[in-house]
């Protein structure tokens, strides 16, 4: 089978490592596998492209771009691929109408989170289900009648975009997210092992959604019953001059390391204690399941796809989104737990039987063929 992916670009995220994950399991399986980026390669583009992957961009600038349709339509002629299959919404429409000049007989979309909608109010960030982008929402629902399916990555993405989107239920699909998780069952973590310090940490981009406001506000409660808690965060974004000027005003420099960008995730992972996830709003965050594959207990705010990995009082404590007490509060119940450890070998099976990209790329490769024009 021939698989074309296509993205905004290939910079570093989830969504991105996403899509090299899939084009390696495509190779491994003995089919076809390219990415297309739309607008730039992006930093990751060279990692595929030394996997064995094909990359190709097309240059597109800001705003509405004809030729950049021209150009996909011409590619997808020469490639004939089987399936065109494209991430997020604001690339689709771009990938609908090429595929559909080039005769592409299957297209298929992954959405990888619910775009809940931010309000800067006078108690701070809020959510509204209402629809961040409705003018994209509307273009996107456009292309439905050439859309084969959408994949949706969480049943709570699927819930809301077939209730605030107009996304037609028919065409979606549930596939939970995977990750390639040899590298951290192989690092595991060691939940407790350098009592009396708790090491907390997040892996995340330094954005809104994110919530490392409310995660800096929890903590410093957390420091003023639990002499030895550290906070460790890995993630670069935005809005890191704001999240570290948070972090001097509430007297926290002592206790928290901003590691930047790491490209060690396992090796990040291993030196902690408990992984913390502060979203207000998420799909089925892959740093997650990387961190349950690490063995570690999590601590989480309820946000998107996170109860359909992290269970309450299995191997996880979860409380609502931008809740710096609640979130304190589970926190200070995590590091004071004597089931820290069994929590995280837990967390660890649940990933191996259910989040593996082998498992995740299985199930698209079996929607593929569901869709493909029978012979």
């Amino acid at each position: 089978m021939r698989i074309v992916q296509l993205v905004n670009n290939l910079d570093m995220g989830g969504l991105e490592r996403l899509a090299i994950d899939f084009a390696r399991c495509q190779l491994a399986d003995g089919h076809q596998a390219s990415i297309y980026c739309l607008t730039h390669p992006g930093k990751l583009a060279p990692e595929a492209e030394a996997n064995g992957i094909c990359v190709r961009s097309f240059g597109k600038g800001a705003g509405p771009q004809l030729g950049t349709i021209r150009k996909l339509a011409k590619q997808l002629r020469e490639d004939r691929p089987d399936v065109l299959h494209t991430h997020n919404h604001l690339v689709h429409h771009y990938g609908v109408l090429a595929a559909r000049l080039a005769g592409v007989p299957v297209i298929v979309n992954t959405r990888h989170r619910a775009e809940h909608r931010l309000i800067h109010g006078p108690g701070g960030l809020q959510i509204s289900d209402e629809p961040a982008d409705k003018k994209s929402d509307w273009i996107f629902r456009a292309t439905m009648p050439w859309t084969d399916a959408v994949v949706m990555i969480s049943e709570a993405t699927r819930q809301f975009l077939v209730r605030n989107c107009g996304v037609p239920e028919a065409k979606t699909r549930v596939i939970l997210n995977g990750a390639p998780l040899e590298r951290f069952l192989s690092m595991p973590a060691h939940p407790g092992s350098a009592a009396p310090k708790v090491r907390f940490g997040i892996a995340a981009r330094l954005t809104e959604a994110k919530d490392h406001f409310t995660l800096l506000r929890a903590f410093a409660i957390v420091v003023t019953e639990i002499p030895g808690a550290e906070l460790h965060i890995a993630g670069d974004g935005e809005l890191r001059s704001q999240i570290d000027a948070l972090a001097r005003e509430l007297n926290l420099t002592d206790r928290v390391t901003f590691h930047g960008a790491v490209s060690d995730t396992p090796g990040f992972f291993s030196e902690l204690d408990v992984f913390v996830l502060s979203s207000l709003t998420e799909g089925l965050p892959v740093a997650l399941l990387e961190a349950m594959a690490a063995g570690l207990p999590i601590v989480s705010t309820r946000a998107g796809g996170v109860e359909e990995a992290a269970i309450d009082g299995q191997n996880a404590y979860l409380v609502a989104p931008g809740d710096s007490n609640g979130l304190a509060r589970a926190m200070i119940r995590m590091a004071r737990s004597s089931d820290m450890v069994r929590m995280g070998a837990l967390g660890r099976e649940m990933a191996q039987e259910r989040f593996s990209i082998q498992r995740t790329w299985q199930e698209y490769y079996k929607l593929f063929v569901s869709l493909s024009p029978k012979t």
